[in-house]
C-alpha cells in the first residue's frame, strides 16, 4: 500500500483542462500525438490544434472531454491512483460584458449543468516522452468524456457565454501510521551524538571529576530545514475558455376551449415550434409528444408535412393541435371542485450544423390544463352598449337533474386526490399528487402558481399541519385559595387567569403524535411578473395510515405580508408498504 505523500505527489505538477470538440467523434488521440509531434508544449497548446465548437445551444446534450496532463507518472502509479481519481465538470452561464466582479457587485451567473464522470468509463490514456535539459521525462493525458446536458438558466442573462470548470479529487485509503510508530525527530535513531568540543580538557586534573561538555553543534551555525510542500489532493481548472450560447428554438403551449354549450366543452392545446433567427441552419424536431395525465390528447395535425420528422428553417414558425379529451365522466363538470390535469410535453430535435457536427436538443415540462366550466355559458360576454366592471363571467344555474351513479363518485374522488386548484388574491394555485400513497414513504405534491394580478409578486409558502383541539369540557373551574384571600380588600380585583385553570390545563395537556410531516418548511416563489407562471414541489412524510389532512397551505405575500389560506386542499390517503 501507498503511503500518505506518495499519494500527495501523483497531482503535484498536474494540469486539467476541458475542450469541446466541434466533432463530437474526433480521434483525439491521432490529435494530441500529431499537436506533440509538431512541438507543442503545453496543454493549452496542445488542445488548440483540435477543431472545437464557438457555438453552443440551450437544451443541448453536448460532448465534453476532460483532460488531465501528469508529469513524470510511472506506470505503477498511474494504474494504483486512477481508480482513486473522482472528476467533476460544472458549467456556468454568465454575461462575458459586465465588468469585474467584486465583493460588492459579483458577477450574474448561473449553474446550468453539474456531473461526475462515470466510474465504469475507462479513460483514454496518451504517453509523451520527451528530451530535456535536465533529463528525460514524460507527459502523461488522461482523457474522459462527459455528456453534459445545457439547461436553460433560471435567470435573465443579456448575451449569455458558458464556460466549463473541471475539478480533479484523489481519494486516498491509506492508513496513516499510529503516533507510536513514527520516528521521533527530536533523537533520531543510527545517528552520531555531535563531537564535544572540551573532550581535550577531559584529562586536566585541575577540573577533578568534572567532565566539561561542549557539544560541537552548538558552535555551528545552525541552517533551518527545508518544509516539505503540503500533500496535493484537489486540483481546479485554472484556464477556463468562454463559449458562446443562444436558444436554437423555442416552444410555448397554449390552452383555450371552444365556446360550445354542450356539456362536454372541448379544449384544445396549440404546440408553437419556432426556430430562432440566431442559427443560420435547419432544425429537425424527430419528436414532440403531448401527454395528458388524466387522459389521452388526440392530434389535429394530420398533414404529413406536420408529422414528425419536421423540418424548421431559421425564423419559421410551426402549430401543432391537439385535442384534450380528460377521462372525467359528465356529472363532473357540475361539480363546484376545479377540474386540473397535469400536460406533459416532450420534444426532440437534431441541428444541421455541419456533416460532422449534428448536436441535439431536448426540451419537456410540464404544465397544468383547466376544465372546469361556467356554471351557466350561455350567459356570454358584455354587450358593447353595456359595460360594467367587476361583470361574472357566469351566473350560477342549478342542473336540470341530479344522477349520481357509482361511476361519477369514482370518477369525482379520482380527480379529487389527482388535482385541485383555487384563484384567490389574484394568484390560481394548483395542487396535483398521487391518489394513495405509501406509509413512512415520502411523497411529493406538485404546486403550480399563475400570477393574474398587474404587478410583480414574490409568495412563501408553507404547509400548516393539523392539531387535535381539547375538549374544554373537561376541566370545570374552580375558586382557587389565592383569589378568594386576595379580595379582603377593595382596592384589589380578581385575577383574570385562575391559577387553578393553568394548572389544570398543564396537568391534563398531553403530547399529539404528528401524522403528516411537511418535509418543504420554507418554500419561496418568485418573483413572477404579470401573467408568468412557477412550479414547485411540496414533500410530505406519512407516518399514519388512513386519511390525512392539513390544516391549511399558507400563502405569503413577500411585498405586501398579505396571507391567502388555502384550506380546500387534495385527500392524502396512506396504506401500509408492501412487504
Amino acid at each position: 500500500m501507498l503511503g500518505p505523500s506518495l499519494h500527495g505527489e501523483f497531482l503535484r505538477h498536474a494540469v486539467l483542462q476541458t475542450v469541446v470538440p466541434h466533432a463530437p467523434d474526433v480521434d483525439i488521440e491521432a490529435a494530441l500525438t500529431s499537436a506533440l509531434e509538431e512541438g507543442a508544449d503545453d496543454l493549452t497548446s496542445v488542445l488548440k490544434t483540435i477543431p472545437q465548437r464557438s457555438l453552443l445551444f440551450f437544451d443541448e446534450t453536448v460532448t465534453v472531454r476532460v483532460v488531465l496532463r501528469l508529469s513524470n507518472c510511472s506506470e505503477n502509479a498511474l494504474r494504483a491512483h486512477l481508480p482513486q481519481l473522482d472528476i467533476g465538470l460544472d458549467a456556468f452561464v454568465f454575461n462575458p460584458t459586465e465588468p469585474v466582479s467584486t465583493e460588492a457587485s459579483p458577477t450574474t451567473k448561473d449553474l446550468v449543468f453539474s456531473g461526475v464522470v462515470n466510474d465504469n468509463e475507462e479513460p483514454l490514456v496518451v504517453v509523451n516522452i520527451f528530451e530535456g535539459d535536465e533529463g528525460s521525462g514524460n507527459h502523461v493525458y488522461v482523457i474522459w468524456k462527459i455528456q453534459a446536458f445545457l439547461r436553460r438558466p433560471r435567470i435573465r442573462i443579456q448575451h449569455p457565454s458558458i464556460a466549463f470548470s473541471a475539478a480533479a479529487t484523489l481519494n486516498t485509503t491509506a492508513e496513516i501510521p499510529e503516533q507510536s510508530l513514527q520516528e521521533d525527530d527530536y533523537l533520531p535513531s543510527a545517528v552520531p551524538a555531535s563531537t564535544n568540543v572540551l573532550q581535550a580538557l577531559s584529562t586536566d586534573p585541575s577540573l577533578k571529576s568534572v567532565t566539561p561538555y561542549l557539544p560541537a553543534s552548538r558552535l555551528l551555525r545552525v541552517v533551518p530545514a527545508t518544509q516539505k510542500e503540503a500533500p496535493v489532493y484537489n486540483i481546479w481548472q485554472k484556464i477556463q475558455n468562454s463559449i458562446r450560447i443562444v436558444p436554437a428554438a423555442s416552444a410555448r403551449i397554449r390552452c383555450s376551449r371552444l365556446n360550445t354549450f354542450s356539456s362536454r366543452p372541448t379544449t384544445i392545446a396549440s404546440l408553437d415550434l419556432e426556430a430562432t433567427p440566431f442559427i443560420g441552419c435547419d432544425i429537425i424536431f424527430d419528436k414532440a409528444d403531448v401527454v395528458l395525465c388524466d387522459g389521452h390528447a388526440e392530434n389535429l395535425s394530420n398533414v404529413p408535412e406536420l408529422q414528425p420528422p419536421i423540418l424548421l428553417r431559421p425564423r419559421d414558425d410551426v402549430t401543432l393541435m391537439y385535442k384534450l379529451i380528460p377521462e372525467y365522466g359528465p356529472e363532473a363538470y357540475f361539480s363546484t371542485t376545479a377540474l386540473v390535469s397535469m400536460l406533459d410535453i416532450s420534444l426532440e430535435g437534431v441541428i444541421k450544423l455541419s456533416d460532422d457536427c449534428q448536436p441535439r436538443i431536448s426540451m419537456q415540462w410540464r404544465t397544468n390544463v383547466d376544465f372546469s366550466t361556467p356554471l351557466n355559458p350561455t350567459f356570454g360576454g358584455p354587450s358593447q352598449t353595456l359595460q360594467r366592471n367587476n361583470r361574472p363571467a357566469s351566473l350560477p344555474v342549478a342542473p336540470g337533474h341530479s344522477s349520481s351513479s357509482s361511476t361519477g363518485a369514482t370518477n369525482r374522488s379520482s380527480y379529487r386526490e389527482r388535482a385541485h386548484s383555487i384563484t384567490q388574491g389574484g394568484v390560481t394555485v394548483s395542487f396535483s399528487g398521487p391518489a394513495t400513497v405509501e406509509l413512512g414513504k415520502p411523497f411529493q405534491w406538485d404546486v403550480f402558481i399563475v400570477n393574474r394580478s398587474m404587478a410583480p409578486r414574490k409568495f412563501a409558502m408553507m404547509a400548516i399541519p393539523r392539531r387535535k383541539r381539547l375538549d374544554p369540557r373537561k376541566h370545570v373551574a374552580r375558586p382557587s385559595s389565592s383569589s378568594v384571600s386576595s379580595r379582603k380588600e377593595d382596592h384589589l380585583a380578581e385575577a383574570v387567569t385562575d391559577e387553578s385553570i393553568i394548572h389544570a390545563l398543564q396537568k391534563n395537556a398531553v403530547g399529539q403524535d404528528a401524522d403528516l410531516i411537511c418535509l418543504s418548511t420554507d418554500l419561496r416563489i418568485g418573483p413572477l411578473l404579470p401573467g408568468t407562471c412557477h412550479s414547485a414541489e411540496l414533500v410530505f412524510l406519512p407516518l399514519a395510515t388512513g386519511s390525512l389532512h392539513l390544516e391549511v397551505i399558507r400563502l405569503v405575500d413577500m411585498n405586501s405580508n398579505e396571507t391567502i389560506d388555502i384550506r380546500d386542499l387534495p385527500d392524502i390517503v396512506a396504506l401500509e408498504g408492501s412487504a
